[in-house]
């Protein structure tokens, strides 16, 4: 059962917040507001996201943010795979000034949109449209995040070859986690790779845990 209140609609981001117990600078609160409303507003020219309320705007996209960002270190060089919308990249640019963050789209419509959203906003997030794999062939990154994009076999697949331009790959997940590494297991696509559960959470509204999946070359 979900114990959170039910947005009113004169609800606000600091409101949302507050409920889940989430502290956050009055200027990150500012930068998630502009964002999330130039976010809401593509969406209706666009399918960019579900959550179109700060409940559940909070409830996902920051949570899940805040998931990702406590496993970057300062400096990480992070790029945003299937950005759709902008998150978890541009949540993870407002949270963590410290990174640096770009993001991939290989959908053009999508691309545009949030390339408008960030340089409205006034960021210096680079936007590429093009699948991760044309990025990582052209630049290296520390870390790669991914959130609602492919089963864990596509994923691997696509990155097989592009290990040497990114050190870690964290992944946002279900409970059908577990069968999706079996799959991949499966296929062979996990016999070079180490792959940790390395954070577990409530996802809001169900019985369920989201996880944080690390998956990285194994040591030899």
């Amino acid at each position: 059962m979900n114990d959170t209140p039910d947005q009113t609609d004169c609800d606000t981001l600091a409101a949302a917040l507050a409920r889940h117990q989430i502290d956050l600078p009055p200027e990150q609160i500012e930068a998630l507001d502009r964002y999330c409303r130039l976010l809401w507003d593509w969406n209706e020219k666009l399918n960019l996201t579900r959550h179109t309320t700060y409940e559940k705007f909070t409830a996902r996209d920051i949570v899940d943010s805040q998931a990702l960002e406590q496993f970057l270190d300062a400096g990480n060089h992070v790029l945003d795979v299937g950005t759709g919308g902008g998150v978890p990249g541009v949540v993870l640019a407002i949270l963590r000034p410290d990174l640096s963050v770009e993001l991939c789209e290989s959908m053009a419509k999508k691309a545009k949109a949030v390339q408008a959203i960030v340089t409205e906003l006034g960021f210096n997030i680079p936007v590429h449209h093009a699948p991760a794999q044309q990025v990582l062939a052209r630049r290296s990154f520390d870390t790669l995040v991914v959130r609602a994009v492919a089963p864990l076999t596509n994923l691997l697949t696509w990155l097989a070859p592009h290990w040497d331009a990114f050190g870690r790959l964290l992944v946002i997940k279900g409970p059908a986690w577990v069968e999706e590494r079996g799959a991949a297991r499966e296929r062979g696509l996990l016999r070079l790779l180490e792959l940790r559960k390395v954070y577990s959470y409530p996802l809001p509204g169900t019985e369920s845990q989201s996880v944080v999946l690390s998956i990285s070359p194994r040591e030899t």
